[in-house]
């Protein structure tokens, strides 16, 4: 059984992220937050739902605009979070810009929100989530 146009979207993140030079040395998928914590940085990369674009045919294709999160930490002892989170961000924000079709598996990837969060406590923490707009199509009797 193949896998959902859902499953290849965050794939093809994942994908994209990893391409050398990695954005970061552990790119994960859909892991909890407590896990990517445990690394100095890690980038982590989750479908968080779709919205199907009305359709006035029936039959016809369907187009979605679904939400890709990408989630980034780091720590450090010597920078505050948020200039240890920085260098992910920009680095996430250009990969993806860059090839905004990610390879031809989508229409288009639009440009994210993004949500900040600090701690000072220890380590000194940023977390970032990004949410990507993605625009696709599936036929009307699948998810492929």
């Amino acid at each position: 059984m193949s896998n959902t146009i859902f499953a290849g979207i965050v794939a093809a993140f994942v994908s994209r992220l990893e391409e050398s030079p990695s954005v970061s040395s552990n790119v994960l998928r859909a892991m909890p937050r407590e896990i990517a914590e445990q690394h100095t940085n890690a980038v982590n990369v989750q479908f968080d739902g779709a919205r199907p674009k009305e359709s006035t045919i029936a039959g016809a294709p369907i187009d979605w605009i679904s939400m890709i999160s990408v989630e980034l930490y780091a720590k450090s002892t010597a920078q505050t979070g948020d200039l240890a989170v920085d260098p992910l961000l920009k680095g996430v924000y250009e990969r993806i810009a860059a090839d905004p079709t990610l390879g031809g598996v989508v229409a288009y990837v639009g440009i994210p929100s993004i949500d900040a969060e600090y701690d000072s406590k220890g380590q000194k923490t940023g977390w970032i989530r990004m949410m990507y707009p993605v625009e696709h199509r599936t036929n009307n009797s699948t998810l492929d």
